[in-house]
């Protein structure tokens, strides 16, 4: 398969395995394929004794834009399941099958450090939050704006990390925040000149890929069930399930139709406008 075609691209530097989500053109969409790509490059660094840590980031200016549909990645199948109109119960399959997915990258055995830089957007920050560590770069653009217009997060990970009054804050206004605001708010552990980010993120996961793995295993074992009593895959569920139902409100359709009419992205700047003052 040539790079232009391939969603990913791995390269491991010592005991750390580097995925580089691989569309830069389109600000790395994670369209069904390169969802499967980063779960398999995943499952198999798990079977891989040599590697300790993975780090996750993005090529060319963004980290991820979102969840994407590519010409080309969808299978005939896949294809034909998209171009019929949904029930709801086939959406809640759907938007908990989201979920199911990123479980993968959160019930890793090793650590996994999302590398933030650019646009963090919607589905973007699905994929980051459910890493163990996310650093960002101090300009990057972090957010849910399709709150605004769609729906809620399907698998809502924001809990976790900030706690209800900001998690609030950030999904009752759709609004986007820097990497040094995120850090500051503990969405991110750190931010850092986006000039060194590579570097430092090469740093530190070199740093905790000392450890030997089974402890490294252990350590993350019992942070995580300390998550899960706190009810997060249950929650993931319930997220999926009103996702879904949201999908049907009123300002949902509006939006739909009028991206049916004028494009996407025209749509999303009409929505937007109004919360730029």
């Amino acid at each position: 398969m040539d790079s232009e075609n391939r969603t990913i691209e791995l390269d491991q530097i010592g005991r750390v395995l580097r995925i580089t989500l691989n569309r830069p053109q389109r600000h790395n969409p994670l369209s069904p394929r390169c969802i499967r790509e980063i779960t398999s490059a995943i499952a198999d660094a798990e079977r891989d004794s040599t590697v300790h840590v993975i780090v996750i980031r993005g090529s060319g200016p963004s980290f991820s834009s979102g969840y994407g549909v590519v010409p080309g990645d969808l299978s005939p199948e896949e294809a034909e399941t998209m171009s019929r109109p949904k029930s709801l119960e086939s959406d809640v399959h759907d938007m908990i099958g989201i979920g199911r997915s990123w479980d993968a990258v959160w019930e890793c055995s090793i650590p996994v450090i999302a590398q933030v830089h650019g646009h963090c957007l919607a589905g973007g920050t699905d994929l980051a939050l459910h890493c163990d560590l996310v650093v960002c770069a101090n300009d990057t653009t972090i957010g849910f704006p399709p709150v605004r217009s769609m729906g809620v997060p399907p698998t809502n990970m924001w809990l976790y990390h900030l706690g209800p009054q900001w998690t609030k804050r950030l999904l009752l206004t759709g609004d986007t925040i820097t990497g040094e605001e995120a850090a500051r708010i503990g969405l991110a552990v750190e931010s850092v000149p986006a000039d060194v980010l590579d570097d430092h993120v090469l740093r530190l996961a070199s740093r905790i890929a000392l450890i030997g793995r089974d402890l490294l295993t252990a350590n993350k074992r019992v942070v995580n069930e300390g998550v899960e009593l706190m009810g997060r895959a249950r929650l993931e569920r319930f997220a999926a399930l009103n996702d879904a139902v949201a999908h049907r409100s009123p300002e949902a359709r509006e939006f739909s139709r009028r991206a049916a009419e004028v494009g996407l992205g025209q749509a999303a700047r009409e929505r937007d406008e109004p919360f730029r003052t």
